[in-house]
């Protein structure tokens, strides 16, 4: 069965979301993650660690991982 969505890996970086971490003094004083941007094909990056898994057991009630994504 064919997913719904897909990441598209060509789409660009358009605009930053919020404040960087730089901006919320929350850095050594070099742009560093998280972030939040905007794609240019409307999708949304967020640029940090990856905590799927010490999230996966308190996802809200009807949220759920699709078989095969993030399997760690």
């Amino acid at each position: 069965m064919a997913r719904s969505w897909e990441a598209d890996p060509s789409a660009l970086f358009l605009r930053g979301l919020g404040k960087s971490a730089k901006e919320l003094d929350h850095s050594d004083g070099r742009d560093e993650c998280p972030e939040i941007w905007q794609l240019d094909n409307g999708d949304i990056a967020v640029i940090g660690r990856d905590l799927t898994a010490a999230y996966r057991s308190r996802l809200p009630e009807g949220v759920s991982f699709a078989p095969g994504i993030a399997d760690v």
